[in-house]
């Protein structure tokens, strides 16, 4: 029976290690991480926007001409953001690459120091550093990488898509962000909700929408899923809350 249950057991490990590799497999961490960071900032900032003039006492329409400008101009913004700063990023990790390479063309002598030093720095006795060192200075494409990791801290890859990020933020800024506009359209799509109604809905789908996001970023971040819902959940009410009380303020101040 034990050897049954053995075997059971080693199925089910190995059924879970093949799941988890399809899965991992299949998630872009870059694009996951664009779309839950875009998705964040799509909802709050909306929602920033709808409290502020709803505590402002304004119209409806003032709110939905706001809230849909706000999400136009900021999720451009955010998109091109993201698309630049990782074409930033990709052309000084390929200037440094480049360095590399020419180091190892023109002073080999340091960079096998600084190869031997590398592996010294990870626990490699001192011996086998230098028989490792001389073994990958035969390798220059791998000796080039290696001296990049050292000094990058990451490693080299230039194959993916930089556009894709940048896409990703503006879509999952416009899906997320419009959520907290959606009681108003509602009522403007020519379905009457009556006004007391409009900006609660708004309050319980921003709420709802800030924790699902929020549980997301266990894949990115780990962590338990709904401390991770409460945790955006909390932040984004704080946003909203700054936004209302502003509004509320400055209202009152004009009258």
């Amino acid at each position: 029976m034990s050897a049954v249950n053995l075997t059971i057991k080693e199925a089910k490990k190995l059924h879970h290690d093949g799941q988890a590799e399809k899965i991992h497999g299949v998630f872009d961490s870059g694009l996951l991480k664009a779309a839950v960071f875009g998705a964040n900032d799509g909802i709050v900032t909306t929602f920033a926007v709808v409290a502020g003039v709803a505590g402002a006492g304004l119209s409806p329409s003032i709110i939905l001409i706001m809230g849909i400008a706000n999400l136009i101009a900021d999720g451009i913004s955010m998109g091109m953001g993201d698309y630049l700063g990782e074409r930033s990023e990709r052309r000084h990790k390929q200037h440094q690459f480049e360095i590399e390479k020419w180091e190892i063309r023109n002073i080999p002598n340091e960079e096998k120091t600084e190869l031997i030093e590398y592996f010294v720095k990870k626990g490699v006795d001192i011996g086998e550093a230098e028989k490792l060192a001389s073994t990958i200075t035969k390798y220059p494409k791998l000796w080039t990488e290696l001296g990049f990791i050292d000094e990058m801290g990451v490693v080299p890859n230039f194959d993916g898509k930089i556009w894709k990020t940048g896409a990703m933020t503006f879509l999952a800024f416009m899906l997320a962000g419009s959520l907290p506009l959606m009681p108003y359209f509602v009522e403007f799509a020519g379905f009457p909700l009556a006004l007391s109604y409009q900006f609660p809905l708004s309050i319980l789908s921003t709420a709802g929408t800030l924790f699902f996001v929020g549980s997301l970023r266990t894949f990115i971040t780990k962590g338990t899923w709904w401390k991770n819902g409460l945790e955006m959940l909390v932040i984004g009410a704080t946003a909203a809350s700054a936004a209302y009380i502003v509004g509320a303020l400055i209202e009152n101040f004009l009258k």
